[in-house]
């Protein structure tokens, strides 16, 4: 019986990708896969298609305005979110090789998955960084594929058992991580922009509160100084020599430019630290810009 369900699955898979018919734009995905044979005939078996808002939420079920996803393998037919945004390059093979390790996984018998299973676990616990939050917000059953596919898309360096297996689809699983790389890469640079950013602007509020807090002290003192000079210079003898009012006056005079130097300082931090939140603000809008872009509940005409 076995045999027979295995069999009966290679016929439905060759009829299916004998009358699978991709667009062109998926027909230069399938070819920047780089796909071996056994590769090829799986994709095309899962009929994957680029779908735009409307149908890749219907054809996906993405109800859910919470969740973003960016494909899903269905019935056994791939559909991806068609994102066209050119900093996003990559992100559309991504997805379709990340879809297409589903239905690889999809035909492995209960032996093939039990035999991966040590290996893709060492891995996940050794890439716990890129793969817990992913992994973790699918139920118990469904984890070790999840980990199967994002290991397989997503983690440059891995076990050579677990390396022959997916060669058994892509001639350069490497380049598959590499759309990963790219992709995920836009994010991490503007998070880290931020992070810096986050940092400049702690740094300068302290350095604006210590500068404040002297400058108070110091005006404050310079014009009870000058209010003292000015009392001791309309009584009789209080200078016992115009030397010493002079010198006394240009002591005065010094801690006047001294103060307005300061004045200058935070000016100038108050210029920077503007002039970082606005960077801030253009970091979180890009994010934002590329978070609307990803999520097929939003219409691409309405993101800005």
């Amino acid at each position: 019986m076995i045999v027979l369900a295995l069999n009966y699955q290679v016929i439905f898979d060759f009829i299916k990708g004998t009358i699978y018919a991709p667009s062109l734009e998926m027909t230069e995905v399938r070819e920047s896969l780089d796909l071996n044979s056994r590769g090829e005939f799986l994709f095309n078996a899962s009929m994957p298609v680029l779908n735009n808002e409307d149908d890749f939420n219907e054809n996906c079920h993405s109800y859910d305005e919470v969740e973003t996803i960016l494909g899903c393998y269905t019935e056994q037919k791939i559909y991806v979110y068609d994102i066209k945004d050119k900093e996003l390059d990559g992100i559309v093979e991504l997805t379709a090789a990340h879809e297409l390790l589903h239905a690889v996984y999809d035909r492995m018998s209960i032996r093939e998955r039990d035999d991966l299973r040590e290996v893709l676990e060492k891995v996940y616990n050794e890439n716990l960084e890129v793969l817990k939050d992913e992994v973790s917000a699918y139920d118990s059953a469904e984890q070790l594929e999840e980990m199967y596919v994002r290991i397989g898309t997503e983690i440059k360096s891995i076990p050579e058992e677990l390396e022959s297996n997916y060669a058994k689809i892509f001639n350069n699983r490497k380049a598959i991580v590499g759309f990963y790389e790219k992709y995920n890469g836009v994010f991490k640079k503007y998070e880290e922009e931020l992070k810096n950013l986050e940092t400049r602007l702690k740094e300068i509020n302290v350095e604006l509160d210590g500068k404040s807090g002297e400058y108070s002290n110091r005006v404050n003192a310079l014009n009870n100084s000058i209010d003292a000079f000015n009392d001791c210079a309309n009584t009789m003898g209080c200078f016992k020599s115009d030397t010493e009012f002079y010198n006394k006056r240009e002591e005065l005079l010094s801690e006047k430019r001294w103060v307005e130097g300061l004045y200058n300082e935070i000016e100038s931090l108050i210029n920077q630290y503007n002039n970082n939140v606005e960077k801030y603000n253009e970091n979180v809008f890009k994010i934002d810009r590329i978070q609307d872009i990803i999520n097929s509940h939003i219409k691409i005409n309405d993101i800005k």
